[in-house]
């Protein structure tokens, strides 16, 4: 078989299964989507080799003599525990140094790494994903998720490690490298939070613990679905300390994303106050949403406009709102998020100097929008996955730190529609040093301090986009090797999908885009009647699926609905890719 990467669009990922000493553990991997122990310690000491390797390429590599230390945080998934011993057996093979920092947010497990200086960082995890499921995100010595060219030669190392059963089941023994002491990374992590607080009271010009919420939120305070993660026991509680009334409806008692989170929604999804009322919801925050409501006879405790919910994901890294509409709640996703922070940041005088990262299924009504402003917006589109806003937005490659510089917070944001928003974050040890991250609190925070800075301005402020339309339809059990974004199913599906759009109006400047990060990707862009229209289709990096996404920059009239051609589109797919 080929020697596919182990990395999907955020690290590896797969459910956990018992180790099985006959069988390839890395090929299960890719094959079956089985992660073992023995799989996750393979791709530790492939790790571990190739920081030693990469050291001595670098253009400022640590002193002779450095043993690379790497920095290990985990989520509460059942199976975590024997996963990060494997992956900490499978470092010190390699030649590394080992410091665990506990259960963490993904962006506690990047502030811990910068704290520590270390060479690398380990997060176990699988994000939204069931908790059957489980998984490892790389960042490199700089803070940022690892890239394909990293990823890459570690695949090649754990392949080979693989094939040589006796070197991958051989420890090579603890001499090759060694443990560090267990340091709290919650705590450093909240401390890092409380700070990035205070900047944005300061960008915003605004106070936290003294504003009148009643504009922003609604007057009972916002409900928190923290997806029973790391911040499910203190961030509503941190929130109401500061003046926010702010309650969890998420529970450590049962599995991590098991019926809540960012990932058990969409951000096109919308309730009335009928459907919230008579429906059954298995959600937790939506059943919370719908509780208030009927606790108030069926009449809205809130008024349009205004936070009602909050989710973050598993591993804490995104975040949804719910916000009050003229009949019911909907989804504020990453997207708007980014907008409102936009805006905000205009309104209270950084109006210079904004560069915008945004994905290929981000609303194109965002970035047809930017002449909104008083000053230009560079707008970059990219790949799926946070990873790709954050490089977008990092100094060139010249920066030896690949860190930001400037006493204030750099003006520079991405935001993937799922609730990813890559921003700067001050640099724990370093003085006007600001590193790129997607994190779930303090999007939260950012997009809370925005509004209420935006609902107490007197000056004039940039409107809010009108958005577009948009509908991902996913393949699911799909074979994703038939799908290569340029092979005779591409061309059949540009065929099908050009003639569809002339049939709805005038399709004009059509043509094929190719996105850095993107191989398996047929991107078709055009306008349709003026209004830009975009047709996407990739293979999942997290599930074995393959999504087909529509989006059209105008409002969608009836004879422009892209709805029913989504759906046909997803269903030749399935027709080919289907076994």
């Amino acid at each position: 078989m080929s020697r596919p990467r182990l990395h999907g669009t955020d690290g590896i990922r797969g459910k956990v299964v018992d180790s099985v000493d006959s069988e390839n553990p890395i090929e299960n991997l890719i094959l079956q989507r089985e992660l073992s122990a023995s799989a996750m310690r393979i791709a530790g000491k492939a790790t571990g080799l190739v920081l030693s390797e990469h050291e001595a390429d670098l253009k400022h590599p640590r002193p002779d003599g450095h043993v690379p230390l790497v920095v290990i945080g985990w989520d509460r998934r059942p199976r975590n525990a024997e996963l990060v011993d494997a992956l900490e057996q499978g470092l010190v093979e390699g030649g590394c140094r080992v410091q665990r920092v506990g259960e963490v947010p993904t962006p506690g497990l990047h502030h811990c790494m910068l704290k520590a200086d270390a060479d690398g960082g380990m997060m176990v995890t699988a994000s939204h994903n069931p908790a059957s499921d489980s998984g490892v995100k790389l960042f490199d010595r700089h803070g940022y998720k690892s890239m394909p060219a990293l990823e890459d030669r570690i695949s090649e190392v754990a392949w080979n490690l693989a094939d040589d059963v006796s070197g991958a089941e051989n420890s090579g023994g603890e001499e090759d490298g060694l443990t560090v002491d267990v340091i709290d990374g919650l705590r450093a992590y909240r401390m890092g939070l409380k700070r990035r607080l205070e900047q944005f009271e300061q960008m915003f010009d605004m106070d936290f613990e003294e504003r009148d919420w009643s504009d922003v939120v609604a007057p009972i305070g916002i409900l928190l679905d923290s997806s029973g993660g790391a911040a499910t026991d203190w961030l509503a509680t941190g929130i109401s300390r500061r003046g926010l009334p702010t309650v969890e409806v998420s529970d450590r008692e049962q599995e991590i994303n098991c019926e809540c989170g960012a990932g058990g929604l969409s951000p096109t999804d919308s309730w009335s106050h009928e459907q919230l009322i008579e429906g059954t919801h298995h959600h937790a925050l939506i059943r919370a949403v719908a509780e208030r409501l009927r606790e108030n006879d069926g009449m809205p405790p809130w008024e349009e406009g205004q936070l009602v919910g909050a989710a973050l994901d598993g591993d804490g890294d995104r975040c949804l709102l719910l916000e009050a509409t003229g009949d019911g709640v909907r989804v504020v996703d990453g997207d708007r998020m980014a907008d409102d922070i936009l805006r905000a940041a205009h309104s209270s005088g950084m109006t210079s100097g904004w560069t915008l990262a945004c994905t290929i299924e981000t609303d194109l009504a965002l970035p047809a929008s930017l002449d909104r402003f008083h000053e230009p917006v560079n707008c970059i589109q990219t790949a799926v996955g946070d990873r790709w806003l954050a490089h977008a937005l990092m100094p060139p490659d010249e920066a030896p730190e690949r860190l930001l510089r400037g006493e204030q917070v750099p003006a520079r944001i991405g935001c993937e529609d799922s609730g990813h928003l890559v921003m700067p974050a001050p640099h724990p040890t370093k003085p006007q040093h600001w590193s790129l991250v997607g994190d779930g609190a303090a999007t939260l925070l950012s997009v809370l301090c925005a509004r209420a800075s935006l609902a107490q301005s007197s000056e004039p402020t940039p409107v809010g986009f009108k958005a577009g339309w948009k509908r991902r339809v996913s393949v699911f059990g799909a074979e994703r090797d038939r799908w290569d974004g340029q092979n005779e199913l591409a061309d059949e599906v540009e065929r099908f999908v050009r003639e569809q759009l002339s049939e709805r109006g005038e399709l004009t400047d059509w043509h094929r885009v190719e996105v850095d990060g993107e191989p398996a990707l047929l991107l078709l862009e055009g306008r349709l009647d003026g209004a830009a229209v975009s047709v996407g289709v990739r293979n999942s990096g997290t599930e074995a699926k393959t999504s087909a996404s529509m989006r059209i920059s105008g409002e969608t009239l009836d004879g422009y609905s892209l709805d029913g051609l989504a759906v046909a589109v997803s269903a030749l797919l399935a027709q080919r890719l289907i076994p």
